[in-house]
């Protein structure tokens, strides 16, 4: 099961309508990132933040190309750049994201994106219906101050 997270644009007035334009995106590795790197931010449509990014991983290559290492060497560094676009590719989409001002509205954990769609809107329909006993979908974690994070401790009682 994959782990999505959802983004709405703060800067709508219309909640339907920041709930149409709802972004998931989903946490792991990400081929496309990893074979396009700074094109693939552009392709989902953060031109700036790709540009920006593009433009720093030009300065690698040239600084690379100019110190003159090993071509092996030259090789490995860029295989490195690609695998970190891989891994950490989703994390700087929601940085732009969040530059953008979209907001951080769940976590929704599905086998694809249709499904974590469905559920994170089921769950939002729950939560806007007045409470009946029954829990939100499975998979789905609402995220505010109604929610606090499990596992921090910000109140110790006791001492060491």
């Amino acid at each position: 099961m994959a782990c999505y997270t959802v983004h709405l644009k703060s800067r709508i007035a219309d909640p339907d309508l920041a709930r149409e334009k709802a972004v998931f995106v989903r946490d792991g590795w990400n081929f496309g990132a990893f074979g396009f790197g700074p094109f693939w931010l552009i392709v989902k449509g953060h031109a700036v933040m790709g540009f920006v990014v593009l433009l720093l991983q030009m300065a690698l290559v040239g600084t690379v190309a100019v110190l003159g290492l090993l071509p092996a060497i030259q090789l490995a560094i860029l295989m490195l750049v690609s695998l970190s676009w891989g891994l950490e590719g989703p994390s700087l989409r929601r940085l732009a994201l969040r530059l953008s001002r979209h907001h951080e509205a769940g976590l929704v954990i599905a086998p694809s994106e249709d499904e974590a769609e469905r559920r994170f809107f089921a769950g939002e329909e729950r939560l806007d219906a007045p409470p009946s006993g029954k829990a939100t979908p499975e998979g789905f974690v609402p995220h505010g101050p109604g929610n606090p994070v499990m596992g921090l401790f910000p109140q110790a009682r006791g001492s060491m």
